[in-house]
């Protein structure tokens, strides 16, 4: 508006003059920088399309950009012709002359093509909401898709979850089943019977079932139950099983054995290809015994859950198997401490026979003859004076005699040392009088006693059980052991007085007498065993064939009074 104005107010033009001007001067300042402004925007607008990966619709926009460059510059600057630089010169008739057509031409032509790019790039936006629609319903169905997934592994968690609770139900039933079973009896054979019957119809990918177990350790191993497969066809799978069994007892693990190797059992899962399961069976902490399992072959694998299963019943069975057997050494022990106190009643009576005998044989004849003597010394005190007083002479060695016979009566019954002076002299006293005895061969037997620490006097049982257990460990040397020396030791040591009696015999298998398998019973043994466990102490019997004897005791201390003596005491050779 300024433009113009001054322009009419410098060259005072006329209407149509003035009309000219002002549509030359529009388009010079008009024109010209919008049309450049306006392609700069769409080639900024073009680049955002680019980093929007919309490369064709980016690239409509920069055609449409340059054909409004070529309309803004080329289109607007041929104007009409006016006495205004420089439209004088550059003008419509110039763009006719040089071109041969009107320049309004070449501006529609220049607008229409700017148009057709620009409605090609406003496709763009069409694209965009289609490509949003997609990415939307792809959206979608992935989250319906994940939803889906979702819902199907809850499915699976569920189905697993009751699956394994389902197992562990049958677990459970299976191991109070097999508990409430080991608890009916506590007769072992029927016990193992009904464990090894039970597992092999519960467990139906068992194919047999053994139980092997070994008494002592220099026992053997022996089957002493079997079922299923094992059972039917016990020869052919003997060898096999107590070689497993035996390789379990050495190891003290469980193990697989499959074609002849034997490898350690693993935890699962574990092809079931009709292989052999070793697992051990404990007693007092110590692999006794083999649980063997025959296992079938089937396309499920063998769990880590069911190996567990198996170790859990084979435990059950360790404690049941020692409970019985525990039970089985009680009643043992019941009908033993039974037949000794029928020894003890019978030694008693033994005794007082003795006694008796003793006392008419000896004491009384003597006292007989006495009473006899006396009244003849009565009456020759009256006629005979002399042979009175010989009389009197004999029945004086005669009451000698008695009172001597009273006093190793009384001596065989309990010594008077040990009431009088303890258990050291009594058993010195005792060692001297069978250091000069002779075995039933008449060999001699050297005896000798050594006394270790500080000598108290204890309480009157702890003394006399010690001194009848080496009393009678002292008859069986001369018995039996067939011996020429026998060495007793006392260690006294807090808190226990320790007893050693050790000889050089012929010795015995000692495991035989305590565990009822030999021929005959150790009435003395069992009657020191019986001594100690009264008083609360320990025993202990070491020997072999061949080897000599050597019995060992712990008994409490309980003292008395407390009598000084040298550290070593050593009495005989």
């Amino acid at each position: 508006g300024v433009s113009v104005y001054m322009t009419q107010r410098v060259y005072q033009l006329d209407q149509q003059a003035l009309l000219t001007a002002i549509d030359v001067l529009a388009r010079y300042i008009l024109a010209i920088p919008g049309a450049l402004l306006a392609a700069w925007a769409i080639y900024i607008e073009q680049q955002s399309f680019h980093r929007h990966g919309l490369t064709k619709s980016g690239n409509d926009l920069l055609r449409a950009a340059m054909a409004l460059i070529i309309y803004g510059l080329i289109g607007q600057i041929f104007v009409k012709s006016s006495f205004l630089f420089p439209s004088n010169i550059v003008n419509s008739d110039l763009f006719l002359q040089i071109f041969g057509i009107p320049v309004q031409l070449f501006r529609a032509f220049s607008a229409t093509v700017m148009a057709v790019f620009v409605v090609r790039a406003l496709r763009a936006f069409e694209f965009e909401r289609q490509r949003k629609l997609m990415e939307a319903n792809e959206a979608r169905m992935a989250a319906q898709s994940q939803a889906l997934s979702i819902q199907q592994q809850a499915q699976e968690d569920t189905h697993r979850l009751n699956k394994e609770l389902t197992a562990a139900l049958q677990d459970l039933k299976l191991l109070f089943d097999f508990s409430r079973g080991l608890a009916v009896t506590l007769e072992r054979e029927k016990l193992v019977d009904t464990a090894v019957s039970h597992l092999v119809k519960a467990l139906i990918w068992v194919d047999g079932a053994a139980i092997l177990w070994q008494e002592h350790a220099d026992s053997p191993l022996n089957v002493i139950s079997c079922d299923g497969n094992l059972a039917a066809h016990n020869n052919l799978f003997s060898d096999s099983v107590e070689t497993l069994g035996n390789k379990v007892i050495q190891s003290g693990a469980a193990l697989r054995q499959y074609k002849g190797v034997t490898d350690a059992l693993e935890n699962g899962p574990l092809p079931r290809t009709n292989f052999s399961i070793g697992l051990p069976l404990t007693r007092q902490d110590q692999v006794t015994g083999a649980f063997v399992l025959q296992v079938k072959t089937t396309t499920t694998p063998l769990s880590h859950n069911e190996i567990k299963l198996l170790h859990t019943l084979a435990g059950q069975l360790s404690i049941a198997i020692e409970n019985a057997t525990l039970y089985q050494e009680v009643q043992a022990r019941e009908i033993l401490r039974g037949e000794l106190l029928h020894q003890v009643v019978s030694a008693q009576e033994q005794e007082r026979q003795r006694i008796a005998r003793e006392l008419h044989d000896g004491t009384g004849q003597l006292l007989t003859a006495m009473g006899l003597g006396f009244a003849a010394a009565a009456n020759s005190s009256l006629t005979n004076p002399q042979l009175a007083s010989e009389q009197l002479t004999t029945l004086k060695k005669m009451t000698m005699e008695a009172m001597r016979e009273l006093r190793d009566l009384i001596a065989d019954l309990r010594p008077s040392l040990l009431d009088d002076l303890g258990l050291i002299p009594a058993l010195q006293s005792q060692l001297k009088t069978f250091d000069h005895r002779m075995d039933h061969s008449g060999q001699p037997i050297h005896a000798t006693i050594k006394v270790n620490g500080r000598v108290h006097r204890l309480h009157p049982d702890i003394e006399t059980t010690a001194f009848r257990i080496i009393q009678e460990a002292l008859n069986n040397v001369a018995k039996h052991a067939q011996a020429t020396k026998v060495r007793v030791q006392l260690n006294y040591r807090e808190p226990s007085l320790n007893l050693v009696v050790t000889d050089n015999g012929r010795g015995f298998n000692a495991t035989q007498f305590f565990n009822g398998t030999s021929t005959r019973h150790a009435w003395g043994l069992l009657g020191m065993q019986e001594r100690v466990a009264l008083v609360g102490g320990q025993f202990e019997i070491q020997s072999q064939p061949g080897s000599g004897t050597t019995i060992d005791v712990s008994l409490p201390f309980l003292t008395e009074g407390e009598e000084h003596v040298e550290d070593s005491l050593t009495l005989g050779g």
